[in-house]
């Protein structure tokens, strides 16, 4: 009888080797979650510009994936996610965080007035993306047989990093995504991105001190693959918000009836672009916190794009007005 049943289970094992394989070389179609994403709705006129901060990670699951930096992973993949899009400038902001920070604490007048950064000044973008992860794990659902194992070879040799497992498995991640404006520090858009994937397949049950995050094993898992899906939503989210927001650039210097913008070809500006030039008559704060309230602005004139440069375009006046270094200016269409 003992004989028989350890013949049984050397059976069932190498049954689960094979089917190990299997997966490896062509991961499970998840059962749920992974309907796919309607395309990402593309923003009116040249690329507008935004810097992604470091998430802010804090759950339990920090000390489950200990190992993991799970903040500034996701978004190092959603910076990557946006670039690949097309319809941005990705301003890359090692320190953002910091800045951030800074500019919080002026709000709050904890710093003295005119020592910190002040909110669009030091940037250089338009929108500024932040999230703050609440959930982040794999779990597995049901019974089964469970074999931990790892290392490199054949059959069960192949797991690399978890467990392998018959019963199912569950990836959930979700965030919280706000869009900030860079020149007042608003917050614009707010939304709680979530996604579940689960998979009935024999999979890898995750372990954080063998696996890479974003790696080739992480993303064959359903944590992985549900990464993969928050990240697509969070991009169709600031696509679909910014569509609505108007391109904003600067004039760099003016020259008689020739203005110079701080964009060009690189931003997608092309010949004919018409932009109104906007003039700041004076920003509305708050006198309890110095948070600012927006500005009061002015259009002084127009202008349309008569040669464009990779970095920088020339414009010309429609009609003459007082254009100077500094002033906003806001795409009219083409």
């Amino acid at each position: 009888m003992i004989r028989k049943l350890g013949l049984a289970v050397m059976t069932l094992l190498a049954a689960a080797g094979v089917a190990f394989d299997a997966v490896a070389a062509d991961p499970a179609t998840p059962t749920t979650g992974a309907s796919a994403m309607a395309p990402a709705p593309v923003p009116a006129g040249p690329k507008k510009r935004i810097s992604v901060a470091k998430f802010d990670a804090n759950g339990a699951f920090v000390a489950v994936y200990g190992g993991w930096d799970i903040g500034g992973g996701l978004a190092a993949q959603l910076t990557t996610a946006l670039v690949n899009s097309g319809h941005f400038i990705v301003v890359e902001r090692p320190d953002l965080g910091a800045v951030l920070k800074e500019q919080e604490l002026a709000q709050l007048n904890v710093t003295s007035k005119g020592s910190g950064p002040q909110a669009g000044r030091l940037l250089g973008t338009q929108l500024i993306v932040r999230g703050s992860v609440t959930e982040f794990e794999q779990a597995a659902e049901g019974g089964g047989l469970n074999v931990g194992a790892s290392g490199r070879g054949g059959g069960l040799g192949n797991l690399v990093g978890g467990a392998l497992a018959t019963h199912n498995n569950q990836g959930v991640v979700a965030m919280d995504v706000r869009l900030i404006d860079a020149t007042s520090g608003q917050v614009l858009q707010s939304r709680r991105i979530e996604k579940r994937i689960t998979s009935s397949d024999t999979s890898v049950g995750l372990t954080a001190s063998q696996v890479a995050f974003g790696g080739e094993q992480f993303n064959k898992t359903v944590l992985g693959q549900a990464t993969r899906g928050a990240i697509e939503e969070a991009v169709a989210f600031i696509g679909a918000s910014l569509a609505g927001l108007p391109w904003t650039g600067a004039v760099a210097d003016v020259d008689g009836t020739r203005v110079f913008i701080n964009a060009g070809g690189e931003a997608g500006l092309q010949a004919g672009d018409r932009f109104a030039v906007m003039a700041v008559e004076r920003e509305l704060t708050d006198p309890s916190t110095g948070q600012s309230l927006g500005r009061i602005e002015a259009q002084v004139g127009t202008l349309r794009v008569a040669e464009v440069q990779a970095a920088y375009s020339v414009a010309v006046m429609d009609a003459p007005f007082p254009a100077k270094k500094g002033d906003m200016v806001r795409y009219l269409g083409r």
